[in-house]
């Protein structure tokens, strides 16, 4: 067993604290307004707990299908129960991803003492852990990702643990259920958690075959364990659909050199175009590492261009390259070397093989490593640092912590200002406030007409348009699963007197006792002086988003 001295344990406490601050500090306002996937989720998760279905009509699905995006369950049952408890508050689809991203922090320093047998390393890993931007940026979101990495890092340390003390099976066990769990929590943690696990199994091989037969009734546990996940993921055609979907072979700069030969059919012909996905999906992968992406624009949280923020802090990348040299010249650190250079190598796989250049919610695993790595990196600096003269240790100190602090107050000065003000089409923002406004006026027309294509540059469709109707009209899942029904216009759903599809203004203008919510990308030019405008809706930096026509 590791003990923590006083002074350790302090320092991990300060460290825990300033990672729980950054992850709850004004939770309900930043991010300033529920993007799809959230709002959906909470509209789901009451759904689910008031009835037992999802909005529409599912009992208990083992996937829902959303906006189409057939989300894993495992975060829409979590904040079910969130609901249950606390009752329904816009947070209250933070909360689990809020939980999970506090617990990976002590999750990395545990897996971090147990792979290293060093608490200074642990430390400095806990540290970046605390106040990375990946990691604060995507706990504070209802992303299911931080779940899964928590019992992936948990399931790790138990074996690892398990190693040292080979006759407490309990360990073992312990692994077994965490990291099966842990594979219900995300699609792409189905894939990775297994390869991991083996990845893990071959380095430290030598360990597992002193007690072979103690780790075959577990092993069988684990195969029992999964057998659900592996049939909702063969049957389910949700499932199949996503993963059609988001696979890189959507991509449409590859579709477009695929087709180049798509008139062929010859053996010949049949092999360049594998060639060319494999060629293509190597890139994608290698450009998962772009030094650019990890610590300059990786999270996109502003329109400046090389004024961004990336995963990672720009501090981190030297203590990279100095843990890079320790490990290499460290014998002792071999098998721990190796298994964060091959789990981070498998990391990368979900978000190097789909169809964006970069999905940074898929890489979430990868940034949490690389924050274990720096900490080696910071370990290993201030090993050389602290066996200096005063007078030299002094201003070697005082220059990092200032240049992390300063990168930090960077960081939290593009979420907290920039982001909201220039992404603010990104997470969906003013599809509140139009929801509000109609329920407002509810009694006053006998139809509402809500076109969801907006966008300040581009127009793109808002998919949750109904969710955000029902959600904050407090709309009884249970009506809704009665009314709701696909409309014979173009994209058109409807429940009770609202209609969600494109607006035609040719004949729409026509309608009577009729409200229209739309954008500039769905009316004419003239349509503020010609018609009644009730309100207009503007983005968070004060550009129109919406009208609101009265007919």
């Amino acid at each position: 067993m590791y003990k923590l001295k006083n002074s350790k344990l302090l320092i991990f406490i300060i460290i825990l604290l300033i990672g729980i601050f950054f992850r709850l500090w004004k939770l309900p306002e930043y991010p300033v307004h529920l993007s799809h996937d959230e709002v959906s989720q909470a509209y789901d998760a009451i759904s689910i707990a008031q009835t037992g279905h999802d909005i529409y009509g599912n009992f208990l699905p083992t996937i829902f299908p959303s906006v189409n995006d057939f989300k894993s369950p495992f975060y829409t049952y979590t904040t079910s129960l969130v609901y249950f408890l606390i009752g329904n508050h816009e947070w209250m689809i933070r909360v689990v991803g809020v939980f999970f991203g506090i617990g990976i922090i002590p999750a990395v320093f545990w897996f971090t003492l147990k792979l290293t047998k060093r608490i200074n390393i642990a430390l400095f890993a806990s540290l970046f852990t605390a106040i990375s931007p990946s990691e604060i940026f995507f706990s504070r979101k209802s992303f299911e990702n931080g779940a899964g990495i928590f019992f992936l890092l948990v399931s790790l340390s138990c074996l690892l643990t398990y190693l040292e003390k080979q006759k407490k099976q309990r360990w073992l066990y312990s692994a077994v259920f965490l990291s099966a769990f842990g594979m219900y929590t995300y699609f792409s943690h189905a894939v990775i958690i297994p390869l991991m696990l083996a990845t893990f199994i071959l380095i430290f091989r030598k360990s597992f075959t002193q007690g072979f037969k103690k780790c075959f009734p577990p092993f069988l546990l684990w195969i029992v364990l999964i057998i659900p996940l592996i049939i909702i993921i063969m049957t389910n055609p949700g499932s199949r659909y996503r993963s059609q979907t988001v696979f890189i072979t959507q991509d449409t700069a590859l579709e477009r050199q695929l087709n180049c030969a798509e008139s062929e059919n010859s053996l010949l012909f049949q092999f360049l175009n594998f060639k060319t996905i494999g060629d293509f999906s190597f890139n994608r992968y290698l450009g998962q590492f772009d030094p650019a992406y990890l610590f300059g624009n990786g999270l996109d949280l502003t329109n400046q261009g090389f004024l961004n923020m990336g995963p990672l802090l720009l501090f981190q990348l030297p203590l990279l390259l100095i843990a890079a040299f320790y490990l290499i010249r460290r014998v002792n650190f071999a098998n721990p070397g190796k298994l964060l250079v091959f789990l981070i190598v498998i990391g990368a796989l979900p978000s190097g093989l789909t169809f964006e250049p970069h999905s940074p919610h898929r890489m979430i695993i990868v940034f949490t490593l690389l924050n274990i790595v720096s900490g080696i990196g910071a370990f290993s600096l201030w090993q050389k640092i602290k066996n200096l003269k005063t007078v030299h240790r002094i201003p070697l100190v005082f220059v990092p912590v200032a240049l992390l602090t300063l990168n930090i107050a960077y960081f939290l000065h593009i979420y907290f200002v920039n982001y909201p003000y220039e992404k603010s089409q990104y997470i969906h923002y003013p599809f509140k406030q139009v929801a509000e406004f109609v329920w407002s006026e509810y009694d006053n027309f006998e139809q509402i007409i809500f076109d969801p294509l907006f966008g300040e540059s581009a127009p793109v469709i808002g998919t949750a348009a109904h969710y955000y109707l029902a959600y904050y009209g407090e709309y009884l899942p249970a009506k809704f699963q009665r009314e709701y029904r696909i409309g014979e216009k173009e994209r058109e759903v409807i429940f009770d007197k609202f209609s969600i599809r494109k607006v035609d203004w040719k004949t729409d203008q026509d309608l009577r006792n009729a409200l229209i919510i739309a954008s500039p990308w769905s009316l004419p030019a003239d349509v503020d002086g010609k018609n009644k405008v009730l309100k207009k809706f503007y983005y968070y930096d004060g550009k129109l988003a919406f009208y609101a026509i009265s007919l």
